[in-house]
């Protein structure tokens, strides 16, 4: 016998299994309208970075230009990330939707003006920060929900792994409703849309019934400044976050690099395409099984796994080769992120479980950075697959700090006894 997952409702007795860990999931009053809402708030995060530059070459001419827009975009986002997460623990998540939603929807309506006048330069790269200040929160908001609200573990753990689905399909369906978007009109049509993504959706996540009754979880008493960081499970799963999320990205960049080099540029996204397809049915998996050990357990069995196929593929030089591999190893890559993003809420203080999250998330764009700073790098000194390589050895060392992650109480909250 389960328990239902209605929030409120006592421990479940038994972890439900298999399929009905979804049926359960999406039998929940307000899961499946809350999941569309986010779904649509979250699409712009498949589509900001590529219209960013789209945007900046159509108007300036310059991929020097739209290279600099975009990584002020991507510190904008990293340098916010946990204060964003902070706020949401601190003042509630819908206050947070609300404020974020709409600003980052009128800085992109602002960048849009601000490119049609040809504005000075500096106007649109202040914009383009601003933008990476304001991104929504969503994943950590609706990883925290579902982390509160879903008394089932087994259920949890779908819910979990459905998260990492999302992101995939994310950024699967962002880059082709940019495509869609640029057929129809120009990058002004693009930015419109997006503007326009982001604003509805997360005022229809915040007024979802979950969002809207959760309170704050801060309370009124002292708070600790380091906020999550006080938890040494925490301290130990960001460079873990860092590692293997940032991994991801250095191997995105060699699989451009390496399909430009073999002469078929245009096959670079299908490679991309190819290991999120099999991340998708790898989620699905996960999320359905229950295996035996601990998460951090199955974390670092999962790195190994995707370590295994990056070695791989720096001595692959086919194309159709490299998609298979790519499809087979991204089985293990919705699993990864899901183990993370659980063993993380197994070691977050109750009191900023959405800091938590966006700590990791901000480490993770942080080791992507110097992931893709390496590999291309090496991408331009002659050896395209050079990014599998580095993004190997993230993983394997991610792996290894995995063995000092324990699940324990979460660190008392500031001004309780310890």
């Amino acid at each position: 016998m389960t328990t239902e997952t209605t929030p409120g409702t006592g421990p479940a007795e038994i972890p439900t299994t298999g399929l009905r860990r979804y049926r359960t999931l999406f039998g929940t009053p307000g899961v499946l309208p809350m999941t569309l809402a986010a779904l649509v708030a979250r699409l712009p995060s498949g589509m900001i970075g590529l219209v960013l530059v789209i945007g900046f070459v159509q108007s300036t001419g310059s991929y020097t230009q739209a290279g600099i827009a975009a990584a002020l975009f991507a510190v904008g986002v990293g340098v916010s990330g946990p204060l964003r997460g902070r706020a949401a623990d601190r003042r509630g998540a819908a206050i947070v939707l609300v404020i974020s939603g709409l600003g980052q929807g009128l800085a992109l309506l602002a960048l849009l003006v601000a490119l049609t006048v040809r504005a000075p330069v500096a106007v649109p790269m202040a914009i383009s920060f601003v933008i990476g200040v304001m991104l929504p929160p969503i994943s950590p908001i609706m990883r925290t929900m579902w982390s509160r609200s879903l008394t089932d573990s087994g259920v949890r753990t779908a819910a979990f792994a459905l998260e990492s689905i999302v992101v995939d399909a994310v950024y699967i369906a962002g880059p082709s409703a940019v495509a869609l978007l640029l057929v129809l009109g120009d990058a002004r049509v693009a930015l419109g849309v997006t503007a326009a993504l982001t604003a509805g959706g997360c005022l229809a996540l915040a007024a979802a019934r979950a969002i809207r009754v959760s309170r704050p979880t801060g309370g009124d008493g002292p708070r600790d400044w380091r906020g999550p960081l006080r938890a040494s499970g925490v301290r130990w799963m960001l460079p873990v976050g860092a590692l293997a999320t940032g991994g991801i990205i250095g191997v995105e960049v060699a699989l451009l690099a390496t399909a430009d080099s073999l002469g078929h540029a245009d096959a670079g996204g299908l490679l991309i395409a190819a290991f999120s397809v099999g991340s998708v049915f790898g989620g699905l998996a996960y999320g359905a099984s229950r295996l035996r050990g601990t998460t951090a357990q199955h974390l670092g069995a999962f790195l190994l796994v995707l370590a295994c196929g990056y070695a791989v593929a720096a001595a692959v030089t086919n194309l159709w080769l490299l998609a298979v591999l790519f499809a087979v190893t991204g089985v293990a890559l919705a699993p990864m992120m899901t183990a993370q993003f659980t063993a993380m809420e197994e070691v977050a203080p109750e009191d900023s479980m959405t800091e938590s999250f966006a700590w990791l998330n901000a480490l993770g764009q942080g080791g992507g950075a110097l992931a893709a700073a390496a590999a291309g790098g090496l991408a331009s000194g002659g050896n395209p697959g050079g990014g599998f390589l580095v993004a190997a050895g993230m993983a394997v060392l991610a792996a290894v700090l995995t063995l000092a992650i324990r699940p324990s109480a979460p660190a008392p909250a500031p001004g309780t006894a310890a």
